[in-house]
Formats: C-alpha cells, structure tokens, sequence
C-alpha cells in the first residue's frame, strides 16, 4: 500500500507568499491579495475563496467550478495545484471564467447552412 500525506504534511513554508489574483474578463473587474504562508493552498481552494470574496464584494455571483487560473506569461496553473508553486512574492495570477457564455455576452452569428447536394445524372458510360 501507498501512504499518501495530507497535503499540509506535503509542503510547509518557511515564508509568506503573497499572490495578487485578478479578473479582468467582464464588469466588474476584481482583485483579491492572498497570502499563503505556512502551508501550501491548493489552487481549487484559492478559487473558492476568490470567488466568495468576490460575490461578496461587488454582489454579482461567481461560479468557482468555471474558474481557471493562469500565471503572468498566460500558462495555465492546474486546479490541483499547490500554491504558490514555484511563484514569487507578489505575483500576478489571473482568473479566467471557461463555460457557456453568460446572456450578457454578444450573440454568436450563426453558421452558415451547408450547399444543398443534388445527384449528379451518372456519366455516359464510353463505347469503344
């Protein structure tokens, strides 16, 4: 059998970390300071506590199970993952909503219908 740590035994930190996370994608724009010192914080977790602090702030909801982050440069960081994973003191994280668009997003045009087929009469077989 494999023993698997909790994940507070799997990584302790020796200082604080503090991450900037940020929504930029639609009104209203949010950021929220986290701080991560001690132990590490997994990513799923961070994006509920970005989500509620959200919410709460600017009153329009939030969904974390659409949310996704990505560094800086713009790769993506897995929800699995422990913050802050390598990230340095003040980094920019950016939060990212992947899903079905919202009723206030433009309409998409519709895709144009296909050429209608017809059957081809078959070619006149060659005499020879």
């Amino acid at each position: 059998t494999t023993y698997v740590r909790p994940v507070s035994e799997r990584m302790t930190l020796t200082a604080d970390t503090t991450l900037y996370l940020h929504y930029e994608e639609s009104s209203p724009e949010f950021t929220m300071k986290c701080t991560v010192g001690g132990e590490a914080l997994g990513a799923a977790a961070v994006l509920e506590r970005f989500a509620h602090a959200y919410s709460k702030q600017t009153g329009s909801p939030l969904a974390p199970g659409g949310l996704h982050l990505r560094n800086s440069r713009g790769a993506a960081i897995a929800c699995g993952a422990l913050l802050p994973c390598g990230l340095s003191n003040g980094a920019d994280l950016f939060v990212s909503v992947e899903g079905p668009p919202t009723a206030d997003a433009a309409p998409q045009a519709a895709a144009p219908a296909p050429p209608a087929v017809t059957a081809a009469a078959p070619a006149p077989a060659a005499r020879g």
